[in-house]
């Protein structure tokens, strides 16, 4: 009794060829073997970017000075736009702020999604995330959060 035998090698073949018919289609290469270009697609992708993205602060944010008292000024006041004079020391703990700085030799952000707009700078440590930093000059950040952005004017 061939039969059995026939029929398990003719199963055996058509199981391979479809293998591999399967995998060549998953290649992604074309018949002239080069890389097929991506396709586009309509459906959204659910990856994020990398990048945080920033709008402009809505015109009727509260704004608020904070001043520099002994060469020291912190800034705690989330959801406003706020104003720094020059000041050796300053630390960004508020959220979702517009902070904007005059000169500051240290400037210390551990608040999240701030904007912040400083004149000349010595150093920068951010503990914070989603921030962005713009600044006259351009000091190597201390990076400790995710998604800060460090812009030089």
């Amino acid at each position: 009794m061939r039969t059995p035998q026939i029929i398990r090698t003719t199963t055996a073949t058509i199981g391979a060829l479809a293998l591999l018919t399967t995998l060549a289609a998953c290649s992604g290469t074309s018949p002239t073997g080069k890389a097929d270009a991506p396709k586009p697609s309509s459906t959204p992708s659910a990856s994020k970017s990398s990048e945080p993205q920033f709008v402009d602060p809505p015109a009727d944010l509260a704004k608020s000075d904070v001043p520099c008292t002994d060469g020291v000024a912190s800034v705690t006041l989330s959801n406003q736009a706020v104003s720094v004079p020059d000041c050796a020391k300053v630390t960004i703990d508020a959220s979702n702020s517009v902070v904007h700085l005059g000169a500051v030799e240290d400037l210390v952000v551990t608040g999240s999604i701030n904007d912040v707009a400083a004149g000349a700078v010595t150093s920068i440590t951010v503990s914070g995330n989603g921030n962005r930093v713009t600044t006259e000059t351009a000091p190597k950040p201390k990076d400790d959060g995710q998604q800060n952005v460090f812009e030089k004017r």
